[in-house]
């Protein structure tokens, strides 16, 4: 017999020191400042019998060595399995080296502490457990993203081509608008969490140095805005590896940019919450459930020659290698990798290489009554999310990427043989190979039914 459900949420500061290194681009950068601080921000959910836990992370990645530490913490301290935890990144690109990242080295020092502060999040959110009642909902935004991935004239595909660039052709595929929403309240109304799932891969700030969560912070500061501080809000980025906030064929002209076009992006999705919120029906019991599979996957491939290519590179000053036209390496399809940065990919090829010839990652959904979450190990192309959602069987079907480890840009086949670009290049931030969608999105299945 079902119970009333109970639920709480909590946040914990992981912030790192200044002078972290800072993953997200080419190079590394270093912190100076901190724009706002970084939280992980958990929701817990309990049925009498069941309890699950969501924790989301201002981090640009969750390693699975992170999110096996923290599970274990949770498992011993609050007794809730791994399968019933979900630890998942925003994918804010201002915060602190998680892993090795395209030139950046992993801050082992913060990847030792961090699960302690995730797991203390959960463990306060089951502190303040109470009755509770939880409501789902759905709307389309499409106004607001774009693919940032386009067939140019050449007969190449590039990522953020620039705007009203001469040589576009069109994206290379669609966007996915849907906002999937989750409200948690007490007894009394008062809010308790609020949960957004929507295709979005990051605005950016003004300070490439300043530590910042990003629009997915600014959403959570605007909830608490509307709804009061008893609120957590969780921006979870579905999937949205090709898609950005960029309007490349010109139409769309934003006139903010940085922090000041964050908010904007935030105050859309946390608008329509608001509005939505008012229809939800909400529940007080639910059937809760947790399964985790283990997906096994090939890495791309680094032959011998593009290990010699590679030292090549790396014998001579950065920026100085110039002696390709359409590679340098076996991988690369389409768009040569700038010069300026083939020195980065012949250290990610040294690092691929030590990789073993097979791979694997875990995949998670979880019941909460007729919904579903689907949580995925990397940055899944829109594709991806949309064929799982059509496929499943959920009233509400929430996309989770970056979630429970990292294996990078989880690339369709068609673009890792046929596009190529920028997310297809071979490195810790783009690890599977060809057949590694289709598997997923099969085992995923298998776990929905």
């Amino acid at each position: 017999m079902q119970t009333t459900l109970k639920a709480g949420s909590a946040t914990s500061n992981i912030t790192p020191p200044l002078g972290t290194r800072i993953p997200g681009g080419f190079r590394p950068r270093y912190a100076e400042n901190v724009d706002d601080e970084l939280f992980a921000k958990a929701v817990v959910i309990d049925n009498g019998t069941t309890r699950i836990a969501i924790v989301t992370c201002d981090l640009i990645a969750i390693p699975e060595k992170v999110a096996d530490a923290a599970k274990a913490r949770i498992a011993e301290r609050c007794d809730i399995p791994p399968a019933h935890v979900m630890i998942n990144a925003t994918h804010t690109h201002t915060a602190v080296a998680i892993a090795d990242l395209l030139g950046v080295d992993e801050d082992t020092g913060y990847t030792e502490w961090a699960p302690l502060k995730i797991a203390d999040a959960v463990e306060l959110a089951v502190w303040r457990l109470q009755p509770a009642r939880v409501g789902f909902a759905s709307v389309n935004e499409e106004r607001i993203t774009f693919n940032r991935r386009w067939h140019m004239k050449d007969g190449t595909v590039r990522f953020n081509p620039g705007v009203n660039n001469p040589d576009l052709v069109k994206p290379t595929g669609t966007i996915d608008p849907e906002l999937a929403m989750m409200f948690v309240e007490a007894e009394d109304g008062a809010p308790i969490a609020a949960v957004a799932n929507f295709s979005l891969h990051y605005i950016g700030t003004d300070n490439g140095n300043a530590l910042s969560a990003d629009y997915f912070g600014h959403f959570d500061k605007l909830m608490r805005h509307y709804l009061g501080d008893t609120c957590i809000s969780l921006l979870w980025n579905a999937a949205s590896g090709q898609i950005n906030n960029t309007d490349f064929s010109g139409q769309t002209k934003w006139t903010a940019s940085g922090h000041q076009q964050a908010v904007k992006m935030a105050n859309v999705l946390a608008g329509h919450f608001i509005t939505e919120m008012q229809f939800m029906e909400m529940q007080n019991t639910l059937d809760l459930s947790g399964n985790l599979a283990t997906l096994t996957f090939q890495p791309k491939q680094i032959t011998a020659e593009d290990l010699e290519v590679a030292e090549q590179v790396l014998s001579v000053p950065q920026g100085t290698y110039d002696a390709y036209e359409t590679g340098p390496f076996s991988w690369v399809v389409g768009q040569p990798i700038p010069n300026a940065l083939v020195d980065v990919y012949a250290h990610e090829c040294q690092r691929l290489a030590k990789l073993p010839a097979q791979m694997t990652a875990p995949i998670q959904v979880i019941r909460l009554g007729e919904a579903a979450i689907v949580a995925l190990p990397g940055e899944v192309f829109v594709e991806t999310g949309m064929n799982i959602k059509a496929a499943s069987d959920a009233s509400q079907t929430f996309i989770v990427s970056l979630a429970n480890a990292y294996i990078g840009y989880i690339c369709t086949d068609k673009a890792l043989t046929e596009e190529g670009g920028y997310e297809t290049w071979a490195a810790m931030s783009s690890l599977p190979a060809v057949g590694t969608v289709p598997t997923m999105e099969t085992l995923v299945a298998s776990l929905l039914t």
